[in-house]
């Protein structure tokens, strides 16, 4: 039996064991209709500057550029099922100077660049131990897949919470976009946590 169902029961609460084993969160934006869906996502806590997706950058790092916290996969324009996706790397962030109280909060976030969609946009998060995250569009390279895979991870964990989903509405590229949700890392109890009511 794992050593986190064991925190689990102990604790008597919510669990995710997922979260435990994690070294790497990533985040889909699924989209099943409309066309250029284009994501945006930024730290609330820790306090890390910049947002990243079209047109706002590929990657959130530290000063010198060498620790990556939060990657983008890439703009999907062409399709009109698909996807849009983040990773986080938990311990980067966790070493980052002034990070206290072991909660990482994010700010997910789209907009509707070419052909708006009406059907709920839905966030699901995957947890790796181990291994090192790579972009599917690099493998092959000429693939037109906007996310990630750890093809070297000691353990996956695929979909293990999902948002209810939001119909995105915003066309605004020129503010911050539509709230799609927030998502709370308790690093103290393992929870992950999709907040939807803002």
């Amino acid at each position: 039996m794992p050593l986190s169902f064991g925190i689990g029961k102990a604790r008597g609460s919510e669990f995710d064991e997922a979260l435990y084993y994690a070294d790497y969160l990533t985040f889909y934006w699924y989209f099943t209709d409309g066309k250029d869906l284009d994501i945006i996502s930024s730290f609330i806590y820790p306090p890390i500057p910049g947002e990243i997706g079209a047109r706002r950058g590929n990657e959130l790092t530290n000063d010198s550029g060498n620790i990556v916290y939060m990657k983008w996969g890439g703009d999907n324009s062409e399709d009109t099922s698909g996807y849009e996706a983040i990773y986080i790397d938990i311990n980067a962030i966790k070493s980052r100077s002034g990070f206290v109280g072991n909660i990482i909060e994010l700010d997910l976030r789209a907009i509707w660049y070419g052909e708006v969609g009406f059907n709920p946009i839905y966030i699901r998060s995957s947890a790796y131990e181990g291994g090192a995250m790579q972009l599917e569009s690099s493998y092959p390279p000429t693939s037109t897949k906007r996310g990630f895979f750890n093809s070297t991870a000691l353990q996956t964990y695929t979909n293990f919470k999902s948002t209810n989903g939001k119909i995105l509405t915003s066309t605004n590229r020129e503010n911050s976009g539509q709230r799609i949700s927030r998502v709370r890392i308790n690093l103290d109890t393992y929870v992950l946590t999709f907040i939807e009511d803002d």
